[in-house]
């Protein structure tokens, strides 16, 4: 099934309503469009939410935006990110996640388990043990001990051998 198939059937579209009875309808009303011409399963998002329009259509970016940015962040590694960078990146992708809307304390120690998962595992073992459920404590810790593990690197690479 092609959409521009779908679409000579005149399924119906939607703009957007306060009201959740009207939303229902429409959405039952596309359900039957989808189902009586045997769209495939994987297509009806893609056909269904063609015919959003208006008030519907901008909510429905802002959702599939938010949805790519939170798996983003569920995927979110530091790499060769610094420190500083790994944070902006981190805090850029929570601003759009679900989790983290609401009140800072119902999502505080979720933000901070999910950060240090990020980390590198040369710093992640110097915040690790320390189990800081504070976001601002734990950035402020995880750069000294990307310091740390800078000047280690920089004095290991600097040893040579007496002979």
């Amino acid at each position: 099934m092609t959409l521009s198939t779908f679409l000579k059937v005149h399924p119906p579209t939607f703009r957007g309503t306060s009201n959740p009875i009207d939303a229902d309808n429409w959405i039952q009303a596309i359900e039957r469009a989808l189902q009586a011409q045997q769209v495939l399963d994987e297509q009806w998002v893609k056909f269904g939410t063609y015919q959003l329009h208006g008030e519907a259509q901008h909510w429905w970016q802002g959702m599939r935006l938010g949805n790519a940015k939170e798996l983003k962040l569920f995927q979110l590694k530091q790499g060769q990110m610094t420190i500083t960078e790994y944070t902006s990146k981190f805090e850029e992708l929570c601003h759009f996640s679900q989790i983290c809307q609401g009140a800072p304390e119902d999502y505080a120690e979720w933000k901070c388990i999910k950060y240090e998962g990020g980390l590198r595992s040369d710093i992640q073992s110097f915040v690790a043990p320390m189990h800081i459920r504070v976001f601002s404590e734990l950035v402020k810790r995880t750069r000294v001990a990307e310091d740390c593990v800078r000047r280690a690197a920089a004095e290991k690479g600097s040893l040579r051998m007496p002979f």
